[in-house]
């Protein structure tokens, strides 16, 4: 791979005893491990850039689905049409996953349901 033409860059004193520590480990010179970093740093933006485009394009996804599902009854097999009392598949799976989180973890999303308005199961079934 050709270079071009060198710059100078001005660092600070602390950032050049890096690079030339990091250099001298590696036996290399300080350019390359400042050329190394500017590569890494690249990669990453791009990286970053896919992730972000993504996830734009999951949130599309997600909106999409909701519009598509958003004025459709939802149909549990076993459940009669307005039977607010949960299936027993469902009891079983909340009561699962409840034993596999922390208290903290509960407290959390019990918190984000009721932020979003709804009901947390615990406080609607008494």
């Amino acid at each position: 791979m050709a270079l071009s033409d060198s710059i100078k860059v001005r660092l600070r004193e602390g950032q050049a005893l890096v690079y030339a520590a990091e250099a001298e480990g590696k036996g290399v010179g300080m350019a390359t491990v400042i050329r190394e970093r500017l590569e890494r740093a690249d990669k990453a933006d791009e990286e970053l850039a896919s992730i972000r485009a993504s996830l734009i394009e999951l949130g599309d996804d997600v909106e999409r689905l909701s519009r598509l599902v958003a004025d459709r009854p939802v149909e549990v097999p076993g459940r009669a049409q307005g039977d607010d009392q949960p299936s027993a598949v469902h009891l079983e799976m909340l009561l699962l996953l409840r034993g596999l989180v922390s208290p903290q973890t509960l407290r959390m999303v019990t918190a984000e349901v009721e932020r979003q308005g709804l009901v947390p199961w615990g406080r609607s079934v008494r």
